[in-house]
């Protein structure tokens, strides 16, 4: 897509992605650079587990994040924080500060958006989550993840698309990658803000803050298979992809 001065950039972004620095990935930031690099995604927003973390390890995590960026990717830090009983997870993105390993909820989230961050919160129905939203999160969501790879496989969740619309929150599609199995079409497309004429180049690699300013000021788009997600959570496309979700595993459980 030709973009000039003064227009709008849209990039393609793969979302909640983990490295070796979580403690249930193996993949070194490099693979992932070149592997997402292939698949022609642009950006790719990084969430590695806060478990283990602290203030200087994700010091020297987004430096590591910024050396294993090049000119086709950029791997944006980020992290995943969980509660106490590691039931609700918020993945974060932003110039913000390391909040903790376990830190609690609400508090996580007013602190994100005071910090100018933006949190999401990731797989609602993994382990009954949705079941402990507080109203007062609302305002601080910047999205909820209403497709994540790892647990809704090749179908959008219904009950989370439908959370989505009640809460009136931005809908996120996410990988939860931690290997290949969950490298698959969803993306979201961000558009970046227009760049000065003097700054302009085509081939500017894109910076973590244009990514940051345009999640937190909801300048994206949610995709699977290059389409707007809306196209696939009617009735007919959503049952369609469930149907196939509903064989894949019955496959998958006789075989494995």
């Amino acid at each position: 897509m030709a973009v000039s001065p003064g227009d709008a950039r849209i990039v393609r972004a793969a979302a909640h992605v983990h490295s070796e620095w979580s403690d249930d990935a193996s993949w070194p930031l490099s693979r992932i650079a070149s592997t997402f690099a292939r698949w022609r995604f642009d950006v790719v927003l990084m969430s590695e587990h806060s478990r283990g973390f602290t203030a200087a390890k994700w010091a020297e995590y987004v430096s590591a994040c910024a050396a294993a960026s090049n000119d086709r990717v950029t791997l944006v830090p980020g992290i995943e924080y969980g509660d106490g009983e590691d039931v609700v997870h918020i993945p974060v993105w932003g110039a913000v500060p390391f909040f903790g390993e376990t830190p609690h909820i609400g508090a996580l989230l007013a602190d994100v958006s005071q910090a100018g961050g933006t949190a999401v919160w990731a797989h609602p129905w993994r382990r009954d989550a949705w079941r402990r939203f507080d109203p007062s999160w609302h305002q601080y969501l910047g999205a909820i993840e209403v497709w994540n790879r790892k647990y809704d496989g090749i179908a959008p969740n219904s009950a989370s698309i439908e959370l989505a619309r009640k809460q009136e929150a931005q809908s996120f599609v996410s990988l939860d990658f931690h290997n290949r199995r969950q490298l698959f079409p969803l993306s979201l497309a961000l558009r970046l803000q227009p760049q000065p004429a003097d700054a302009y180049s085509p081939k500017r690699a894109v910076q973590p803050d244009d990514v940051f300013t345009a999640l937190r000021s909801d300048r994206l788009s949610a995709r699977a298979f290059g389409v707007p997600i809306e196209r696939l959570t009617a009735r007919g496309p959503a049952m369609a992809l469930k149907t196939l979700e509903t064989t894949r595993r019955l496959v998958a459980r006789f075989v494995g």
